[in-house]
């Protein structure tokens, strides 16, 4: 009875956290259709908040919370944690002024009268890509519906 009623919570707790791995890839979705749009301030705005909500995914999926912050210093800390990881960590290091330059357009381009260029739009998009790839190495969770 116990093994049965922990897959039954375990099946909604999944189902309860998945919805942030789908809202991620809504994000990304809608930030690269927003570059092709030329729309670059709100591209970067949505690849931001894919990023942070692929992060707390992951965490969520490891532990059943997620850290109730934006800041991917401590996102990224969490994450490295959690999967025990220390790579996490390295590549933030790395990587500190993409991370510094996304999480400004988190808070930027809803507050303040920042424009991104084109060539920022790109760069923080390639760089989320790297980011990505790296998350999907280290935890085996695809960034996809698949």
């Amino acid at each position: 009875m116990i093994a049965k009623n922990k897959t039954k919570y375990y099946n909604f707790f999944m189902r309860e956290i998945k919805f942030l791995k789908e809202r991620s890839i809504e994000f990304w979705e809608e930030g690269i259709r927003l570059f092709n749009e030329k729309k670059y301030n709100l591209a970067v705005f949505n690849i931001e908040q894919a990023l942070q909500l692929w992060i707390k995914y992951l965490i969520s999926i490891k532990v059943g919370d997620w850290p109730k912050t934006h800041y991917f210093s401590d996102l990224i800390e969490s994450l490295s944690e959690v999967h025990e990881n220390k790579e996490l960590i390295e590549y933030y290091r790395k990587n500190e002024m993409f991370f510094n330059n996304i999480e400004d357009a988190y808070f930027t381009t809803r507050y303040l009268p920042k424009i991104f260029s084109e060539n920022a739009a790109f760069q923080l998009i390639e760089n989320a890509k790297e980011f990505l790839s790296i998350t999907e190495k280290i935890t085996g969770e695809k960034f996809s519906n698949e």
